[in-house]
């Protein structure tokens, strides 16, 4: 499994080094703490609230609570831009919410990352087009699958064997969608 926690400490690490400091995030809205507890948004969530408070942002917190779909990301953008201090950047939980803030951001008259930021998180191959050159975490998705698979068959080699979790470090990816905040 992916560390998500980590993730978004370098997510917020990076636009913090940018002179970031508004950093909102959008997370995906859940009420079952089972699923709460399963889901890798509430670790983001929780990733980027640790993140602010060791950059000394804990006063710029600021998270809305949405779907990781890119409707749930454009919904999440209007909120944050409707603001009376809109945020310079915004950690979208989901490259597929990224695609919604841009949407957003764009029909506001605004640009990215010349007025506002935006990074994403599982650096998705659409992140990675051109035109929309997103700023994403990569999960390492290639060594999760070795990973699993190796596990998988020592398990059916063995099926006293415990279980094991392996947690892997995420890297950012960063791409056009950040920038140093407006002066």
């Amino acid at each position: 499994m992916d560390d998500d926690v980590e993730g978004a400490a370098l997510v917020v690490g990076h636009l913090a080094g940018l002179g970031h400091r508004r950093i909102a995030h959008i997370e995906h809205h859940e009420t079952d703490p089972t699923r709460l507890a399963e889901m890798p948004n509430a670790r983001r969530a929780d990733g980027y609230r640790q993140a602010m408070r060791a950059h000394g942002l804990e006063e710029w917190i600021d998270v809305v609570s949405t779907s990781y779909t890119q409707e749930g990301g454009y919904r999440g953008a209007h909120e944050l831009l409707a603001r009376p201090r809109r945020p310079t950047a915004v950690f979208a939980g989901a490259d597929i919410v990224a695609m919604g803030v841009l949407e957003a951001v764009a029909e506001a008259g605004l640009s990215v990352p010349g007025d506002i930021s935006v990074g994403g998180y599982d650096n998705t191959t659409f992140a990675a087009f051109g035109p929309i050159s997103l700023t994403s975490v990569d999960q390492a998705g290639h060594e999760i699958g070795r990973n699993a698979a190796r596990l998988l068959v020592e398990r059916i080699t063995d099926r006293r064997r415990p279980s094991v979790q392996v947690r892997l470090s995420p890297t950012l990816v960063p791409r056009r969608t950040t920038a140093r905040p407006p002066e």
